[in-house]
């Protein structure tokens, strides 16, 4: 592995090939089959339901319970697999770097910044996101999971796991742009025909990952990501409220 700027401190635990293809089989897994067989259990309370009618809120709930299900995989092959203390393994550690005012304003920066840069280029009518917050229950889930709940889930699978893995097998240079990229990903089905929000997220993916590498620790990410979504999230759903008020 190649030296970080700053010294370790996480376990001497690394990662193996084994783990990130294991990882990647079963995120395709979950992605293939889970929400199939949420909608089929949804079914059950409500015959005659096409994925299509699916709710706001039922989408978010299918999305939130996809990424628990990744979580609890990475805890699995910490805690049973590699028999791994959890939060040091998963750099869940304080160190020198964690100022929390700093990476607040930092996360809020990046969330202005994002909001003035897309303000530039235009939108698609209704993308799949604005089809998500069409009443207020869907508003105010997406908001409390997009806050409370997204961006501690989203570091441990990025920048607790996908960049740790990488970075002992590839060196963190290779490390950094791979999980950016991944990380854009998870976002495409909710942003697809909107490019220039694909580019904001590759930018925003960047930033975070470059925060977990320079402070050695996820907690620093995990901060500056609250605080982006909380403005972003926040602005999203006034903007939604808004519309829904003025039909």
């Amino acid at each position: 592995m190649e030296d970080s700027p700053v010294p370790q401190q996480g376990p001497t635990f690394r990662w193996e090939v084994q783990d990130l293809v294991a990882f990647f089989a079963f995120s395709v897994a979950t992605i293939v089959f889970l929400p199939g067989a949420v909608f089929l259990v949804l079914r059950l309370f409500q015959p005659g339901l096409q994925v299509q009618n699916l709710s706001g809120v039922q989408q978010i709930l299918i999305q939130a319970f996809m990424d628990i299900v990744l979580v609890g995989f990475i805890v699995f092959l910490v805690t049973a697999v590699h028999r791994m203390p959890i939060l040091r393994t998963l750099y869940f550690v304080r160190n020198e770097h964690l100022r929390i005012g700093r990476l607040i304003l930092t996360g809020a920066f990046l969330a202005v910044t994002v909001l003035v840069v897309s303000s530039f280029f235009p939108t698609p009518s209704e993308s799949p996101l604005e089809k998500l917050l069409t009443t207020t229950p869907s508003i105010v889930l997406f908001v409390a999971f997009g806050i409370a709940l997204a961006p501690l889930l989203e570091e441990i699978i990025f920048r607790s796991f996908i960049f740790s893995a990488l970075a002992d097998l590839l060196g963190w240079r290779m490390a950094i742009p791979i999980t950016t990229v991944s990380f854009a990903a998870l976002h495409l089905t909710q942003l697809r025909g909107n490019w220039p929000a694909v580019a904001v997220i590759l930018l925003v993916g960047y930033v975070l990952t470059i925060v977990r590498h320079h402070t050695n620790s996820v907690i620093p990410s995990v901060i500056v990501h609250t605080a982006y979504n909380s403005m972003i999230f926040g602005a999203a759903a006034l903007s939604a409220l808004a519309g829904s008020g003025s039909h």
